[in-house]
């Protein structure tokens, strides 16, 4: 019935997969990334605040002091008091910057592998289409997006006050603390609710990134008949396949029942592998595989070769050596001389025929 139905039951195919990796679609959590970038970039002004607050200090004392123009309101002397703040700011934010870039890379990377898709960034109608806009942001999955992006606001903010009524006490006390020691009480306040913020957001940036792929999952489900269309593409038409492997074992069989007849003797595994050998020293200079099977052909074989009185001998390497690297039609190579022979002198002794 789900087949009729055309409903999207069985799981993305490997090829299915990397097509829509191709155009960009990939499982990835936004908020995952984003946390791990906040973590990241928390962290490091935390380790790296007292020098960049001496970095600061130094820049604004030099311009206050008068250090670097004779004159600030000359035009070119404020343009070198621009461009020594400027660089002073980007001295002082660029390892945090570059950092927290390398994290986001990093974040990412790790959620999709390397991903070069220019199908991604090509131009869609859809994409300009207002009505499906509308439906993206006004529609089901548009509320169900701002439901839990509104539930973690509403975690963040509990977390937020818990928090502060945790050091209530010492925020009391800060007006009565030095400008130091009120810096330094605020900056440890700040930090951990910072990390306790971040860490809620990457708890939730994990369950997101979970979610997100199993959504991907679902997404790429496939019907049935989408399946088989592919199997078409890619392997040919199973129904086809079976015809040709019916006909091939309709063939196998034709030579088997008319060369097995033909063979002195029949060496098995003893279930599994039968290889049918003749030898005429007139015409051969070798013993010959006439005919060879594994399971069913190898059944078949010795059904065919006891119904014409042709002795089957169990010789378990032998058979298999000769089933791997001997042909039918091909003699036998001359590794395998002694053994075929032992066999062929006891068939002949069993049915008293003289070897040529």
């Amino acid at each position: 019935m789900a087949d009729d139905l055309g409903e999207k039951t069985e799981e993305a195919t490997p090829k299915r997969r990397q097509e829509a990796r191709e155009e960009g679609q990939v499982a990835r959590s936004q908020d995952l990334g984003g946390a791990l970038l906040l973590i990241v970039g928390t962290l490091m002004v935390a380790a790296m605040a007292m020098w960049m607050l001496g970095q600061a200090r130094l820049a604004i004392g030099a311009v206050l002091d008068g250090d670097l123009v004779a004159d600030p309101l000359d035009p070119a002397g404020a343009w070198e008091t621009i461009v020594y703040v400027g660089g002073a700011a980007v001295r002082i934010g660029a390892p945090v910057l570059l950092i927290a870039w390398a994290a986001a890379y990093l974040s990412h990377f790790g959620q999709i592998g390397w991903l070069f898709s220019p199908k991604a960034v090509q131009p869609k109608a859809s994409k300009l289409n207002p009505i499906s806009g509308f439906q993206r942001v006004f529609g089901i999955s548009g509320l169900v997006k701002a439901i839990l992006d509104s539930l973690k606001v509403l975690i963040v903010a509990v977390v937020a006050v818990i928090t502060v009524r945790q050091h209530a006490e010492r925020m009391a006390v800060m007006p009565y603390l030095s400008v130091m020691e009120c810096l330094a009480t605020a900056g440890s306040l700040l930090l951990d609710l910072a990390l306790r913020v971040l860490v809620v957001l990457l708890l939730l940036g994990v369950i997101d990134y979970a979610y997100q792929r199993w959504k991907h999952s679902q997404d790429l489900k496939m019907t049935k008949q989408q399946v088989k269309d592919e199997m078409k593409q890619t392997e040919g038409d199973p129904d086809v396949k079976r015809r040709r492997m019916r006909m091939a074992q309709q063939i196998a069989m034709q030579r088997i029942s008319t060369a097995v007849p033909k063979a002195d003797v029949v060496v098995t595994n003893p279930e599994h592998i039968a290889v049918a050998i003749r030898y005429d020293a007139e015409t051969m200079t070798a013993p010959k595989v006439l005919a060879k099977g594994a399971d069913y052909l190898a059944l078949r074989i010795r059904q065919i070769a006891l119904r014409h009185g042709i002795p089957v001998i169990e010789r378990k390497p032998l058979a298999r050596a000769l089933y791997k690297q001997v042909a039918v039609g091909q003699e036998i190579p001359p590794d395998f001389y002694a053994a075929v022979a032992e066999v062929l002198a006891y068939v002949y002794r069993l049915s008293g025929k003289m070897a040529g």
